[in-house]
């Protein structure tokens, strides 16, 4: 019996980081579970029959999912998920609360309260960090590159510097890259999906999601680091 593949995308975005404050990691988290679009996404998602991935490397971020309902489904997934990408819709403090912030804990041996720093990128950074291996790859950049270049800053954040990070930062780094002249996609359909009619309904949604009269033009010039928006 021959099993019919399912509708697949991996879509990514060129993002290299533009300090050592995880911008292009704290945005993968952003977009697609914070703002009504991120959980709305989700929602859509748990409907469909569809299973999801992303991450951040050092020079893109991608997106990936697949659907088990067919054509149909796919297409409306797959713009609502690039919609989610190119016009967020999430909070000053959804930033705040994703990146880094202080909050209320119970020490596990003394029952008592205490204050700790919380976020989810802060978090997951901090642990990811303290791996020797993560230690050495991040040293090997400066060594390379240099203290500022795009490819010797960390894309995931160092901890210390996440600390810092705000939601300013955060827009002028999905200004400067989320958009489609910017991203790039690979997809993989079944054959009951004629080619003819998957460039046409992929073109129409592009042209929804990013008209041409709303386009920008986006310079080529990387800010300094840390430089103001």
């Amino acid at each position: 019996m021959q099993i019919e593949s399912v509708p697949q995308t991996f879509i990514w975005v060129n993002s290299l980081p533009l300090s050592n404050k995880g911008e292009p990691h704290t945005q993968e988290h952003l977009l697609i579970t914070k703002g009504n679009k991120g959980r709305d996404l989700n929602t859509t998602e748990g409907m469909s029959l569809a299973f999801s991935n992303a991450f951040t490397s050092q020079a893109y971020t991608a997106y990936n999912f697949n659907t088990a309902a067919g054509g149909t489904v796919f297409y409306k997934l797959f713009e609502e998920y690039l919609d989610a990408l190119l016009h967020p819709d999430y909070t000053d403090e959804e930033v705040h609360r994703e990146v880094c912030n202080w909050g209320v804990a119970e020490d596990a041996a003394t029952k008592q309260l205490k204050i700790e720093e919380k976020g989810s990128v802060y978090n997951e950074m901090k642990t990811g960090m303290n791996n020797p291996y993560a230690q050495v790859y991040d040293h090997m950049g400066r060594l390379l590159y240099g203290t500022t270049h795009p490819l010797s800053y960390n894309a995931g954040g160092n901890p210390a510097d996440i600390r810092i990070l705000n939601a300013a930062d955060i827009k002028h780094f999905h200004d400067l890259n989320y958009h489609l002249g910017n991203m790039g996609a690979i997809t993989a359909l079944p054959k009951t999906m004629p080619l003819a009619a998957v460039l046409k309904e992929t073109d129409q949604l592009l042209n929804r999601l990013q008209p041409k009269e709303e386009q920008k033009v986006y310079s080529n010039q990387i800010p300094a680091p840390n430089a103001a928006p």
